[in-house]
């Protein structure tokens, strides 16, 4: 049971460093990005976001409800 709330800490620490590296890969394409930029880099950032976004609220569903779920 005790294995339930290791993997949901690892899990909202996991998706809060896919978001932060989201974010700091946005300020890399606003001072780098040029023509040669990919058109697909807004899209890279927006899903790695979002999947970030969905493995911390996996994590914290795993928190609360004690993996009833799962």
């Amino acid at each position: 049971m005790i294995w339930i709330y290791v993997v949901g800490v690892v899990a909202i620490l996991f998706g809060i460093y896919q978001m932060v590296n989201s974010y700091k890969y946005v300020k890399v394409i606003q001072h780098h990005g040029n023509k040669t930029t990919s058109n697909f880099s807004a899209l890279t950032v927006w899903y790695s976001f979002i999947f970030g976004l969905g493995i911390t609220i996996l994590g914290i569903v795993l928190i609360v409800t004690k993996g009833v779920f799962f």
